[in-house]
């Protein structure tokens, strides 16, 4: 084999090595040989989610028979159709209990597919599990399969009724091309946080060292405000293909607006026109389904004006009573307003404009203002539109603001100071720091910043490196202080597998996971699993400077 073939197959080995471990849906892979076993075939490999949904460590799992974790009430029902599943060369699901370590049960879904090679030998079986499905299709039953296969004529028989079943087939391969997308856009968003890892390190790093209230200052920070939002665009990638559950907190939209329109705004000919006035309520929302609503309405007022103009934007607290707006209960409500003096809307337009693919633009998809649509309406509120040919259009947007209570419960009022305070908190340390990443640029940039901050450095591009380094410090008079880790190491041993290790060799190691994607609830689970501090990919340094201040504190 060629080498180059041999290093796009390390390559795609890698990527779903890292998609595997990042993925929220647990993966088991069971050997296909388990012919007397009473608690079935053993597990040959489980990824980390499938650890933290049983409870387990995944080097627990791995060597165990499936028995010990899924529902031992239907264990032997599902024992005697595996060989009908590995024949039939599809996917199915049930819903049965998983047993967690300790004994705990919880309902989830599970899916299994039997996997042969060319010569149709089983060679292993895949099951997957989540306690919530990602997508919401008609599960093809297990107890359907029957426990022999048909005969050659019983099978032309049931080809010829197979209408039914295509469609059952179809949605599946969707359901399964849906997984593959999101375990793609996983693996996209982890290296492109990485990327901008190594790009947010070193603005900051520089910003350190230019003086306040310069040109060069002022540019610094705002590519550093650009490399957050595209931060936040990977997010959303991965919020459409896992179906992520809104995380709903108090949030500042007119704080959340001037930010959209700066970057909007950049090397545009349209000037934009801000109008946020003191003392604007908040409002309990998503803040990056928020920032998508606002961002989609000023690109489009942008599109309706390509020969330049200005896009008026303003925010304001207004009461509705009972005949306010369509739609809207009586209450407080905050309105953003988005106005161009563009092309305009025709009046036979305007109640599609909202309606999923319709679209007027040659290159628009038609989802934009659907979507906008869809989020408002989730958080209570709705939007509205008027419009003129050759005048302009002005979008409303009406979110009901959240009580006093509330904003003074979640420091509303005060978050734009604290925020601002934050910026300039950067916290120097001291001690030895072993820094672990397979990427050289973000490993560098790391090691620069740590160093700027009083700490000497160490470090290691994979995890047996990393092992050895620490044990070999440990005999010197500066022993490593803390490990920050990488959790996706490539080859070899994993960020957990090196933690473990680690802590073997010495209780009170003080470990740092990072990484470029964490899922939700992934720092309260790391942190009960002995992690001293999580630190999501791209860190700038104050959060470096905050995080490893608090680690070591402790």
């Amino acid at each position: 084999m060629e080498e180059e073939e041999l290093e796009q197959i390390r390559s795609i080995n890698h990527h779903l090595r890292q998609a595997m471990k990042q993925i929220g849906e647990g993966v088991l892979i069971v050997d296909a040989g388990f012919s007397s076993n009473v608690l079935g075939p053993r597990i040959i490999y489980a990824n980390r989610a499938a650890g933290l949904l049983t409870g387990y460590h995944p080097a627990e799992l791995t060597g165990q028979l499936l028995g010990v974790v899924y529902d031992p009430d239907n264990l032997a029902h599902l024992l005697t159709r595996l060989q009908a599943v590995m024949k039939a060369g599809r996917t199915f699901e049930m819903e049965k209990d998983v047993v967690a370590k300790g004994g705990a049960r919880e309902l989830f879904r599970w899916t299994v597919c039997g996997l042969s090679d060319d010569s149709g030998q089983p060679l292993s079986f895949v099951l997957t599990l989540c306690p919530v499905p990602v997508v919401s299709v008609e599960p093809v039953a297990l107890e359907s399969i029957a426990a022999e296969l048909p005969t050659s004529s019983e099978a032309d028989e049931e080809q010829a009724r197979s209408n039914d079943a295509e469609q059952v087939l179809e949605e599946s391969l969707e359901q399964s091309r849906v997984e593959s997308l999101a375990m793609l856009a996983g693996g996209i968003a982890h290296d492109f946080n990485n990327e901008l890892t190594a790009i947010t390190s070193n603005l900051s790093l520089t910003r350190l060292e230019t003086q306040e209230g310069t040109e060069i200052r002022q540019r610094i920070d705002d590519s550093l405000e650009a490399c957050d939002n595209a931060q936040s665009l990977a997010q959303q990638i991965l919020d459409f293909t896992k179906g992520r559950t809104p995380l709903v907190k108090v949030v500042r939209p007119g704080k959340l607006l001037q930010k959209v329109v700066k970057l909007v705004m950049m090397g545009s000919l349209v000037r934009s026109e801000l109008n946020i006035p003191e003392g604007i309520w908040g409002v309990e929302a998503d803040e990056r389904q928020l920032r998508q609503v606002m961002s989609n309405l000023m690109i489009n007022a942008c599109q309706a004006m390509p020969d330049g103009g200005v896009v008026q934007a303003n925010i304001g607290n207004v009461e509705l009573d009972e005949e306010g707006v369509a739609g809207l209960a009586a209450g407080r409500y905050v309105l953003t307003t988005v106005r161009d003096r563009g092309c305009g809307i025709a009046e036979e337009n305007l109640e599609k404009i909202f309606e999923p693919y319709f679209t007027t633009k040659k290159t628009g998809t038609g989802i934009g203002l659907a979507t906008c649509l869809a989020i408002v309406q989730r958080h209570g509120g709705t939007i509205t539109v008027e419009s003129s040919l050759n005048a302009g259009t002005e979008f409303k947007v009406y979110l009901p603001a959240c009580c006093a209570e509330k904003e003074r419960a979640s420091g509303v009022e005060s978050t734009a100071r604290r925020e601002e305070g934050r910026k300039e908190q950067v916290i120097s340390g001291q001690g030895c720091v072993l820094v672990v990443d397979d990427q050289d640029a973000v490993r560098q940039s790391a090691q620069r910043l740590l160093e700027k901050l009083g700490y000497r450095t160490i470090a290691a591009a994979d995890g047996q490196e990393a092992i050895d380094l620490y044990r070999q410090h440990a005999r010197t008079a500066e022993p490593v202080s803390a490990v920050l880790l990488d959790m996706t190491l490539p080859g070899g041993l994993d960020g957990e597998e090196v933690k473990d290790e680690i802590r073997r060799m010495d209780g009170s190691a003080r470990v740092i996971a990072t990484s470029g994607w964490f899922d939700d609830g992934a720092e309260n689970q790391l942190l009960n699993q002995g992690y001293v501090g999580v630190l999501p990919k791209p860190y700038a340094v104050e959060e470096l400077s905050q995080t490893m201040h608090e680690a070591l504190r402790g």
